[in-house]
């Protein structure tokens, strides 16, 4: 096993974290495009299958459509921020002199805490 710096070991802690909240992100980007496809389906199939709204209502067309774009730039900004915590991350290991290959070994636990 090889030795890391505290500096290093310290950068590969924010490394984890960073990746944690990364990870929720997109996940969260990913659920709202779910939640505005079904909001989407939901309402075709009120209004042209079941017949239960009026096609022609305006304003609960409106309203849906607003809903969407909503939902639509909620998932914009978690992916934004999904890619802004990446470049953190990469800027982090290479300002520490983090490999890959050390990064890959810390997350399998090669390296003692």
């Amino acid at each position: 096993m090889a030795k890391i710096s505290k500096k290093q070991r310290s950068a590969l802690r924010q490394i984890d974290a960073l990746e944690a909240k990364r990870k929720r992100e997109m996940i969260l980007g990913l659920v709202s495009i779910v939640v505005m496809a079904g909001l989407i389906i939901l309402y075709n199939l009120f209004t042209y299958q079941l017949g239960i709204i009026d096609p022609g209502n305006q304003v609960l067309r409106a309203i849906l459509y607003t809903i969407a774009m909503v939902i639509a730039g909620y998932c914009g900004i978690m992916f934004m921020r999904g890619s802004k915590k990446k470049r953190e991350i990469d800027g982090l290991r290479q300002s520490t002199g983090i490999s890959r290959e050390t990064l890959e070994a810390w997350k399998r636990g090669e390296y003692n805490e």
